[in-house]
């Protein structure tokens, strides 16, 4: 018997929301911003693209991972 190891979308949809709400928060602390600068900033980048690409479960990697990637992205260096 095989068993499903699928995650339904709306799951994972929520596990994305969730990650990108600790990613804002992550890179606000990191870069000494505030979280309504950072977030229209982060929802137009690569990085928030491949994440919501569900296929490439970047959800996966965790939020600093994430913040990371972004900085990389930016070219942005941490304070």
């Amino acid at each position: 018997m095989a068993v499903d190891t699928s995650v339904p979308v709306e799951k994972e949809n929520a596990a994305i929301d969730i990650t990108i709400s600790m990613v804002i928060d992550d890179l606000s602390t990191m870069l000494h911003r505030s979280v309504e600068t950072i977030l229209p900033q982060f929802l137009q980048s690569k990085t928030c693209a491949i994440l919501y690409n569900r296929q490439s479960k970047l959800w996966w990697d965790g939020p600093t991972a994430i913040a990371e990637m972004y900085l990389q992205e930016t070219n942005e260096n941490p304070a």
